[in-house]
């Protein structure tokens, strides 16, 4: 079995730390994705993974073996990277076969892996055609053809696909997802796109300055993000932020903004009490979970927040309809509406918000306030 372990990583380049304490496993057969904006410290960790940079702390394990200080071509490892990597004077058949020549396979047994590769990635007709004169999609099912002849400990993928159109990159997600199938060995794809990471990952581990944020399932991630940050990078349309103050009303806390007040329940009570009376609180509400008056009879009995809102700006899309409401003088939220009703600017309607579904946030360090992972709204 093949397993990598990264151990406590950290990366100073001169005063700045580009990675930060990061550790995380890839088993057998795992496609693991780094996903996360530019200069979060992806391609960093990326590096020393492979190899081509030493950690300043830290190790990386692969098979239960330290590879901390070896050179990049004793790891064997496969690399796909952004740019492909391919040599522009050689054909297709010899930029496949460099890393099989190097490794000193018999010429029949070489011949044998790039017919294979060739065929199951329709590369059969390209083999003496250089890369000058092949399209983006056809570029990069050559550089994951070299990935597949080799027989490696680890697979990695560097933004592969982020040049190529949208219909290129469906089908080539499908292709790097084939080469995990057949492989059966640990993957790292490294994405700034959270549709390709929810498509393609396992497990997906979510960076930013330089540390991982969270490591979860895609369902995980989104249902129970650790902090704001996850919670807003994963939001499409973007999450809605508001603030507001918790107060003790007897034995119960409750939480006023300008637009809304909540009564927790008796689970968050010994969660607050440690916040202080008068603390401020920051909800984030994803648009998808805020529910017209004419869709209201799909809460059934669940709890609810109701709020008079006024249309500000409304647009269809792809069969759903976004809406920029004006819930108070100061705050304005964006809705998402599954039906494609008609809506005119300047409308007044009536909007509710199930509080489950609702998060909160500490407001110093951002980290989701969550008593307990069951509903807690119900449990009156």
């Amino acid at each position: 079995m093949s397993k990598l372990e990264v151990r406590n990583i950290s990366k100073w380049y001169n005063e700045k730390l580009a990675v930060e304490n990061m550790s995380f496993t890839v088993d057998d057969d795992e496609l693991f994705v780094l996903l996360g904006p530019s200069e979060s410290g992806k391609t960093t960790l990326f590096r020393i993974i492979c190899g081509f940079e030493n950690p300043d702390e830290g190790s990386i394990w692969l098979n239960g073996y330290d590879v901390t200080k070896h050179e990049a071509a004793q790891r064997n490892i496969a690399v796909v990277f952004q740019d492909y990597g391919l040599n522009p004077r050689l054909t297709v058949y010899n930029n496949i076969a460099q890393s099989l020549r190097f490794r000193r396979f018999p010429k029949s047994e070489i011949e044998m892996r790039i017919v294979m590769v060739a065929e199951m990635l329709g590369l059969k007709d390209k083999l003496q055609v250089q890369p000058k004169n092949l399209s983006g999609g056809e570029i990069q099912r050559v550089a994951i053809a070299r990935v597949m002849v080799k027989d490696a400990d680890l697979y990695l993928f560097d933004e592969p696909i982020s040049q190529l159109d949208p219909g290129t990159r469906r089908r080539t997600r499908q292709e790097i997802l084939m080469v995990q199938r057949i492989k059966k060995k640990p993957g790292i794809y490294i994405t700034q796109d959270q549709f390709e990471a929810f498509s393609m990952a396992n497990r997906i581990g979510l960076v930013a300055d330089g540390r991982i944020q969270q490591i979860g399932s895609p369902d995980e991630l989104v249902q129970t993000p650790a902090n704001l940050f996850v919670a807003r990078f994963l939001s499409d349309p973007p999450l809605n932020i508001i603030e507001g103050y918790i107060q003790l009303v007897g034995t119960r806390y409750h939480l006023r903004s300008e637009c809304m007040t909540i009564s927790f329940p008796p689970p968050w009570t010994p969660l607050l009490s440690r916040l202080g009376p008068q603390s401020k609180i920051i909800m984030g509400i994803r648009a998808n979970i805020i529910v017209p008056e004419w869709s209201f009879s799909a809460l059934g009995a669940a709890p609810r927040v109701m709020m008079r809102a006024q249309v500000i700006h409304s647009g269809p899309l792809m069969g759903r309809r976004t809406v920029l409401l004006r819930v108070s003088q100061n705050v304005e939220i964006t809705a998402e509406f599954k039906d494609n009703i008609s809506i005119q600017n300047g409308q007044i309607i009536t909007v509710a918000i199930n509080p489950d579904q609702m998060f909160f946030f500490h407001p110093h360090t951002e980290e989701l306030l969550n008593p307990t992972h069951t509903s807690v709204f119900s449990m009156h």
